[in-house]
């Protein structure tokens, strides 16, 4: 940085400061007292001619006081003229053009912070403590890991296949009501709703996972309601614990639409094509009293 010639050089002789006691003998030729406007005045022009010879001596630029204006305000807007300038001028800040930090910020690495207290020069973070230097501890503690079970695991499948109810296959597991069919399909652990590629048809349900053959390519053994979004009954399908597939269907021949006189009607034998039926004629006496939830 170039501060310019010594304080000895004449060059100087041009900024010095004038002597104020010659303007103090003229404001009182005549014996006049000067004014409270006339003091103000001379007080401001020794203040403006303070500030020029510091920002002088400190060789800042417009674009430098400026700054050191709006650091001064907190970044609030400010009017900056001749006559307000010497009350941002004061202190031992660096404007940025000249502050080494900033003009070395690319030859010397700043610490990682966001790494993790593994290096000496990284500090963790202050704890928050109260008036009597107690530490406050958050209100609910870190949540814990959930550890999921075995899927099906409360599933009485020697129940279900004995009554005609439902059946545990491989990668699967579906159960029956008089009016529904719930079928839960395995997919791998982590599994978003976004990677997976539903289909339900009336009679075929489809599950893939991207752009990979199908996990789950079954025909059904009998039909099912699809409907839409906008009607109540509708089979829809959800995503479960990130592993598992829902499947909510709605037996096509079922008491509430009418289009059957006998709720064994509605009973499955199997749920896929792929599967054997039940051993049972008729449905168990307990069918009957089986709520859709």
């Amino acid at each position: 940085v170039d501060f310019g010639p010594d304080e000895s050089d004449e060059s100087w002789a041009a900024f010095a400061p004038k002597d104020l006691e010659v303007a103090d003998e003229r404001a009182l030729a005549g014996g006049r007292k000067m004014s409270k406007e006339e003091r103000q005045r001379i007080k401001d022009k020794e203040q403006l001619e303070e500030a020029r010879e510091s920002i002088r001596k400190r060789g800042w630029t417009e674009g430098e006081v400026k700054w050191r204006s709006w650091l001064a305000r907190r970044g609030r807007d400010v009017m900056v003229n001749d006559w307000n300038l010497y009350q941002y001028i004061d202190g031992e800040c660096i404007p940025p053009s000249r502050d080494p930090f900033w003009l070395n910020a690319n030859e010397k690495p700043l610490p990682d912070y966001d790494a993790g207290n593994d290096l000496p020069d990284e500090v963790g973070p202050d704890e928050v403590t109260n008036i009597l230097s107690e530490r406050i501890r958050p209100k609910h503690g870190q949540a814990r890991a959930r550890k999921l079970k075995k899927l099906w695991h409360d599933v009485d499948a020697p129940y279900l296949l004995e009554r005609g109810f439902g059946r545990i296959g491989e990668g699967y597991y579906w159960r029956q009501t008089v009016g529904m069919v719930y079928l839960e399909v395995k997919v791998p652990e982590g599994t978003s709703a976004r990677e997976l590629r539903v289909t339900m048809q009336p009679n075929h349900l489809t599950v893939a996972l991207g752009a990979e053959p199908p996990l789950f390519d079954e025909d059904l053994h009998m039909k099912i309601y699809v409907g839409s979004n906008a009607d109540n009954d509708c089979s829809i399908w959800e995503l479960q614990d990130k592993r598992v597939v829902v499947f909510h269907l709605v037996k096509w021949h079922r008491m509430a639409a009418g289009n059957v006189r006998d709720a064994s009607r509605t009973w499955w034998r199997r749920c896929i094509t792929s599967e054997p039926e039940f051993t049972h004629d008729n449905p168990h006496s307990d069918y009957y009293g089986l709520k859709d939830k």
